[in-house]
């Protein structure tokens, strides 16, 4: 899950201990304009307090054979104190050697709501997932936390949590997806758990927030792989509590929520 903990990992290695920056990039950023770089992320997502986006996903686990596709449009209010850090909405299609999908999740502080459906039964009664127990609200929102950028919004100050993998720090300026863009790339020692392990954030220049990221790494003849690409929808809209709440009895029409998620995907292809 690279969204959720790269920026703990970061912070917790540049601003506590200076990282282990290499030097053998062209366009590698000295110390100096690394440390502004990561103080810069930390001031923009600090004037993040709800945000819409679209996120374009692909993963293969490690013992996985087949690639999952997932486009997601997320609505997210940071809420730092929450053990989740962000309340959420989130309309997600899939595709994979099983099928197509749609998905609709919740999550607002109490109770999870979870919906999934195939395409070509989202007309089909399902009764929805709805949970409030802690440890359960926690399985259910680690399975999609790959779309989720809260943990980056709400991530103010150094947690001092580290990685039982020691990484080498790398900060470059690269073009990700026509976006100029600082690379912070955390290239981790290989243990028995993990080999040539490589996480990758894009951050971009014109705002220092999250426009992808990327991971790799292997253990025995397997690997697995994660690549996303970031699209800003809304920052700060006015978003109401009351849009995130999930009742006990919540119902959704999953085919009229895939209507409308179509069309904004296809308005912002269009864009």
């Amino acid at each position: 899950m690279i969204i959720k903990s790269f920026f703990t990992i970061i912070l917790f290695f540049l601003t506590v201990f200076g990282g282990v920056l290499t030097v053998n990039a062209q366009s590698q950023l000295s110390k100096t304009d690394s440390a502004e770089v990561i103080k810069k992320v930390l001031e923009s997502s600090d004037k993040v307090n709800t945000v819409v986006y679209k996120i374009d996903h692909k993963k293969k686990g490690l013992s996985e054979k087949d690639t999952t596709y997932t486009t997601a449009i997320c609505s997210l209010y940071i809420a730092p104190k929450d053990r989740l850090k962000a309340y959420h909405i989130v309309d997600k299609g899939y595709a994979s050697s099983y099928g197509k999908g749609f998905a609709h999740l919740r999550y607002d502080g109490k109770r999870a709501f979870y919906l999934s459906k195939l395409i070509d039964s989202l007309d089909v009664y399902r009764e929805p997932y709805i949970d409030k127990g802690k440890r359960n609200l926690e399985q259910i929102v680690h399975s999609y936390s790959f779309l989720l950028l809260g943990e980056h919004f709400a991530l103010r100050k150094p947690s001092g949590k580290g990685d039982s993998q020691a990484p080498n720090v790398l900060i470059t300026e690269e073009v990700f997806n026509n976006k100029a863009v600082y690379c912070i790339t955390l290239k981790f020692e290989d243990n028995e758990n993990a080999r040539n392990r490589v996480e990758k954030l894009y951050i971009d220049k014109s705002d220092y927030l999250p426009a992808g990221g990327s991971s790799f790494w292997q253990w025995e003849n397997m690997e697995s792989y994660e690549y996303y690409e970031v699209e800003y929808l809304s920052i700060n809209p006015e978003i109401s509590l009351e849009e995130f709440k999930v009742d006990k009895d919540q119902t959704v029409n999953l085919a009229e929520r895939y209507k409308v998620f179509k069309e904004k995907i296809n308005k912002e292809s269009i864009n």
